[in-house]
């Protein structure tokens, strides 16, 4: 069941990247949905230590998935926006509160080294995006979102520095995929603003679902292996 799982979310996600490669729109949209669902659902059934936010926040995610397949309305961006959002808490959440990051917080000095170099790109990104953006709740809105979601890459790191702390070698390798996964949702959101605000370039969903989907299934990954 495991390995029929693993190998029914991979071929869904390939073909959903070839959907989005060459811009077959129902495609696109009969796959996305599911994506997400096949994670939880493995999550669900093979967590070693299920973590109700981590399912959650997967459950958020495809409920995000799906409300962002249609382009062009805003009300349905926004909501799916939110959804997202949630998601992020309480994936920081569980970082924060779960994982004992806050041990490798010996004083503020690394808290913010960790937070300056996140702060400052995310402070460019919404810069460089404003002068695109025409809503102005949206121009406001941006840069919190992507607050949201730097603050869960710290918290990723944070758990990474407390598990080699402890020399817990496995912890340190499942926060690793958590940092590259919460690596890989920056630049995935960061791509998916700049195609959906400025000229969109070509093949752009197929790189953001691309990097989405990597994403997800290391922070799911890492967190299965982390607890």
């Amino acid at each position: 069941m495991r390995v029929a799982l693993i190998a029914l979310f991979a071929v869904l996600s390939l073909v959903h990247l070839y959907a989005c490669y060459f811009k077959l729109r129902r495609l696109r949209a009969a796959t996305k949905p599911g994506l997400l669902l096949l994670l939880a659902v493995f999550y669900l059934a093979f967590a070693p230590t299920f973590k109700p936010h981590v399912f959650l926040a997967l459950l958020f995610g495809m409920a995000g998935d799906i409300l962002l397949i249609s382009d062009g309305r805003q009300m349905r961006f926004i909501i799916g926006a939110v959804c997202f959002s949630i998601g992020h808490v309480l994936y920081g959440y569980t970082l924060f509160c779960t994982t004992g990051a806050f041990a490798a917080i010996p004083n503020l000095w690394l808290l913010l080294v960790l937070a300056l170099p996140y702060a400052a790109a995310i402070a460019l990104i919404a810069r460089g995006l404003s002068p695109y953006v025409r809503e102005r709740h949206l121009r406001k809105l941006m840069p919190v979102y992507l607050g949201l979601v730097g603050a869960v890459n710290i918290g990723a790191w944070l758990t990474l520095f407390a598990a080699l702390r402890a020399e817990a070698m496995p912890q340190a390798f499942a926060a690793s995929l958590l940092v590259l996964g919460s690596l890989l949702f920056l630049v995935s959101d960061t791509v998916l603003s700049c195609s959906m605000f400025m000229r969109k370039p070509s093949h752009a969903n197929f790189y953001v679902m691309l990097t989405y989907i990597s994403a997800q299934a290391l922070l799911t990954a890492g967190f299965m292996l982390y607890f």
